[in-house]
C-alpha cells in the first residue's frame, strides 16, 4: 500500500523531474484551494508540512498538512513573533518581519522556497558558502542567476545525458525557476496569484 512521508524526510533515492514537478502542482494545488476556496492563507508553509504519499516506485502525491495553525497558536499565548519564527527559517516572505501576519503573499513566497528546494537539492534553512561568506538558498539563486549561472543551482541528478532530452527538460527547469524568483520577489504585490502558478507549473514539461 502507499507509505507516506514529508517533503523534508532524507532519503537515498532521488526525486525525478517528474516527481519534482509533481510534487510543486500539488502543493499549489493545495494553496489554490485555501486561496480560493477557503479564503485564508496557509501561514506555515515549508517542506516539513508537506506530506509526500509514495505509490508504488514512480507515483507520489503531495498534501498540506499544518495549514490554519497560526490562529490556533496565537489564541494559546504566542505572540505573532514567536508564532512566525518557529521552523520556519527559509520561509519567511522579508515583510513579515515587520507586519508578522499570515497573508497570501506571505504563502506565494514560502511556495517559492519550496520550488527552489526541489531544484537545487538544498535546504531553506542551509547557509551556502560563496566567495563573500555565507547566504541564503534564496540569494544564492538571486546571485547565481544575475550572474548568468543559473544551470549552477540545478541539482546535478537532473541533468540528463541524452543531449536532446536534457534541452527538453532544461526548457522546463528554466521556466521553472523563472517562476520559482518570481514568486520569492521582495516586493510582494509583484508575486503571481496561485491561480497563475498552478495553472503554469501544470504546463511545465
Amino acid at each position: 500500500g502507499p507509505t507516506t512521508t514529508t517533503a523534508s524526510t532524507t532519503t537515498t533515492i532521488a526525486l525525478s523531474w517528474g516527481q519534482r514537478l509533481t510534487i510543486s502542482a500539488d502543493v499549489a494545488r493545495g494553496l489554490r484551494y485555501l486561496h480560493e476556496e477557503r479564503h485564508e492563507p496557509h501561514g506555515n508553509l515549508k517542506a516539513s508540512n508537506v506530506l509526500i504519499y509514495v505509490d508504488g516506485p514512480s507515483n507520489l502525491t503531495a498534501r498540506l498538512s499544518d495549514y490554519g495553525l497560526y490562529s490556533l497558536m496565537s489564541s494559546h499565548g504566542l505572540t505573532n513573533s514567536q508564532s512566525f519564527n518557529v521552523n520556519t527559517l527559509g520561509y519567511m516572505a522579508p515583510e513579515l518581519s515587520s507586519i508578522p501576519k499570515p497573508t497570501f503573499a506571505a504563502d506565494i513566497y514560502a511556495l517559492g522556497v519550496l520550488m527552489l528546494e526541489l531544484m537545487t537539492g538544498k535546504c531553506a534553512s542551509d547557509a551556502i558558502s560563496v566567495e563573500c561568506g555565507v547566504v541564503s538558498l534564496v540569494d544564492w539563486v538571486k546571485s547565481s542567476v544575475a550572474h548568468k549561472r543559473a544551470l549552477d543551482c540545478v541539482d546535478r541528478s537532473l541533468l540528463l545525458d541524452n543531449v536532446h532530452d536534457d534541452l527538453v527538460r532544461r526548457k522546463g527547469m528554466d521556466e521553472m525557476l523563472a517562476l520559482a524568483l518570481q514568486c520569492v520577489s521582495s516586493h510582494s504585490s509583484t508575486r503571481p496569484s496561485i491561480a497563475s502558478i498552478y495553472e503554469q507549473i501544470s504546463s511545465f514539461g
